[in-house]
């Protein structure tokens, strides 16, 4: 009798754990979209809170190009821009030429010059005049129109009897310009950035200290900027000439001295050297005296 009823307790504890396992299975099966839910909510909860981990510890890079297309880079990117900018502002072209002749008459010859200069609408900024026992040079620096620089080279080439020399340089500045624009265009709008900026503060410190970066900000680009920017400018629009010339006066040497002139100094020579001798004879007085004693 005791061992049935301990039978008939454990059958009833297995059973009704066996009840229990299905009715769970059976609500698990009747309501999936919950347990996927739940699974798909933490997961969405997950990856709210690495996102901004991942976003903190990726450095920023550009989107992977999709398959089949190279990847540009940036030395192409920045190609580009100089290309566009190339072609959006004329080429920057500093000529400067060296003429050397020499003229039989200097007068006529200078002033042939400075009409040319002036038809062309340049003008002679330095002048230099040198003369020896044996020519007549001047050296003059010429700024001239670019537009005029060849037609006012070869006119003033033209002026001398004996070209001995012309030359001419061509420097192009285009690149060096378009580079020095970009960078003022960026000055600017830091410069624009700091003004927004001191219209919105509101303790004196503050306005100080963006007054402070304002005025270095307009220095530089006034200093570094504007001043080259202004003297590619002005060499570009006017070209310079180095121009020499001379006369030759005389093709011989000065001569020497002629025959009564050096007869006189050959006297004079001759006069001096007695005079030493008399002295350096006067000076042996003991010896002549002893000689007489004798």
């Amino acid at each position: 009798m005791t061992r049935r009823c301990s039978f008939l307790k454990y059958a009833r504890i297995v059973i009704s754990y066996f009840v229990f396992s299905i009715v769970l299975l059976i609500s698990a099966c009747g309501h999936p979209d919950n347990f996927q839910g739940g699974i798909k909510g933490s997961d969405e909860v997950a990856m709210q809170v690495r996102e901004p981990l991942a976003y903190a510890e990726k450095p920023a890079v550009a989107d992977e190009p999709e398959a089949g297309n190279s990847p540009s880079k940036p030395e192409d990117a920045s190609s580009g821009l100089l290309s566009d900018s190339y072609a959006n502002i004329p080429k920057k072209i500093i000529k400067k030429g060296i003429v050397r002749y020499s003229v039989r008459d200097y007068q006529s010859a200078r002033k042939e010059l400075i009409a040319v200069v002036a038809r062309n609408g340049g003008e002679i900024v330095n002048e230099l005049e040198s003369r020896s026992e044996i020519s007549l040079q001047t050296q003059m620096e010429i700024r001239v129109p670019s537009a005029k620089f060849d037609s006012c080279l070869n006119a003033l080439a033209g002026t001398g009897e004996n070209p001995i020399e012309k030359k001419i340089t061509s420097k192009d500045v285009t690149e060096e310009y378009v580079d020095m624009s970009a960078r003022m265009k960026a000055k600017k709008e830091v410069e624009q950035r700091y003004l927004d900026i001191l219209k919105q503060a509101k303790s004196v410190e503050d306005i100080l200290k963006v007054e402070e970066q304002l005025k270095a900000i307009r220095e530089e680009v006034e200093a570094a900027h504007q001043g080259r920017s202004q003297y590619i400018d002005h060499n570009v629009s006017m070209s310079t000439i180095h121009l020499s010339f001379y006369q030759v006066i005389s093709n011989t040497t000065p001569q020497g001295l002629g025959f009564f002139s050096r007869l006189f100094f050959f006297i004079k020579d001759g006069w001096n050297g007695l005079l030493v001798l008399l002295v350096s004879l006067s000076e042996l007085w003991p010896l002549w005296l002893a000689a007489i004693r004798l």
